[in-house]
C-alpha cells in the first residue's frame, strides 16, 4: 500500500446486516455472554460484525491488515483493534461477563490465531468459517440465511432525524404482532449501525404488519402529531405520500 493511501471498506446493505442478525437471532434470542469468531473485514465480516453488536453478542474478528482494521475502528464497525490475543481475551473477559456488546478485531492471520485459541482453550460459542476443534468443543456454525417472505419495510424523515425517528422506529416496534427479535433490531440497530446507515431504518414485517405501521404514520402526520414529511418503502416500492396535515394545524405530541 503506498504512503497516505486511504483504505476503503467494503461496506454491506442494509439487507446483509439485517440478515446476519436474524442468523444470530436464530441461534438465541438472547446473545449476551456468548462469543462469536469471524475472519477477515470483508463485506461479509462487516456484517457480522455490527449485527453482532446489534444482536447483543460479543465478537472477536480476525484481521490481517492493521491499516484495514484501523479505518473499521474509524468507521464505528469495531469497538476495539488490538495486536495480541491477550489484550483481545481482556476486553472481551470484561464485557462477556457484564453481558454486554463488544466488537474486538485482532490484527492477524487467521490460522495462527486459531491455533493459539484452540492450544489456550479459548471457547467461541458461534463461528462464521469451520474450526473442527472447535465445533467438537461445543461452537456451532452461524446458520445460513433461512427464506423470510415478509416484507421488507424501511423509513426515514426529511429533516429533524434525531426528533422524529423514533417516534417512528416505536410506531414500527408497536405494529409487530409478535415480540421477537425485531424489536430489539429496531431499538439497538440505531445506536450500532448510524455511523454508517444514518437515518435509515429497516425491518421485515409480515403484511398486516406493515399495513398498520403505513395506517399509523399516515394518521400521524395528517393529525400533525409527526410534522415532518416521511417516506416509507415497501419491498423497496415507494408508499404514496401520507396526508399533510391540515393547513394551520398545529402538531400535537404523539
Amino acid at each position: 500500500m503506498l504512503a497516505g493511501s486511504v483504505i476503503r471498506l467494503d461496506f454491506p446493505d442494509m439487507t446483509q446486516v439485517y440478515a446476519r442478525f436474524a442468523a444470530l437471532a436464530a441461534v438465541s434470542v438472547d446473545l449476551g455472554g456468548r462469543l462469536l469468531l469471524y475472519s477477515g473485514l470483508d463485506r461479509e465480516g462487516i456484517a457480522v460484525a455490527m449485527a453482532s453488536n446489534v444482536a447483543g453478542a460479543a465478537s472477536l474478528g480476525v484481521e490481517p491488515d492493521a491499516a484495514r482494521a484501523k479505518q473499521a475502528l474509524r468507521a464505528g464497525v469495531c469497538d476495539f483493534v488490538v495486536n495480541n490475543l491477550d489484550e483481545a481475551l481482556r476486553i472481551l473477559k470484561n464485557e462477556i461477563r457484564k453481558r454486554r456488546a463488544v466488537s474486538v478485531v485482532l490484527t492477524s492471520d487467521t490460522g495462527g490465531t486459531v491455533a493459539e485459541m484452540v492450544a489456550r482453550g479459548v471457547q467461541p460459542e458461534i463461528l462464521t468459517f469451520p474450526v473442527q476443534e472447535l465445533m467438537d468443543r461445543g461452537a456451532r456454525m452461524l446458520p445460513m440465511d433461512a427464506d423470510d417472505a415478509r416484507t421488507t419495510v424501511t423509513w426515514n424523515v426529511e429533516s429533524e432525524p434525531v426528533r422524529w425517528l423514533p417516534v417512528l422506529d416505536a410506531l414500527a416496534a408497536a405494529s409487530l404482532k409478535t415480540a421477537d427479535a425485531r424489536v430489539r433490531w429496531i431499538e439497538a440497530a440505531p445506536r450500532y449501525l448510524g455511523r454508517v446507515f444514518a437515518g435509515r431504518r429497516f425491518v421485515r414485517m409480515a403484511d398486516g404488519e406493515a399495513e398498520e405501521f403505513v395506517a399509523v404514520v399516515c394518521a400521524a402526520v395528517k393529525a400533525g402529531a409527526i410534522p415532518v414529511e416521511v417516506s416509507v418503502t415497501r419491498d423497496g416500492e415507494a408508499i404514496p405520500k401520507p396526508v399533510e396535515r391540515r393547513p394551520g394545524s398545529p402538531p400535537r405530541a404523539l
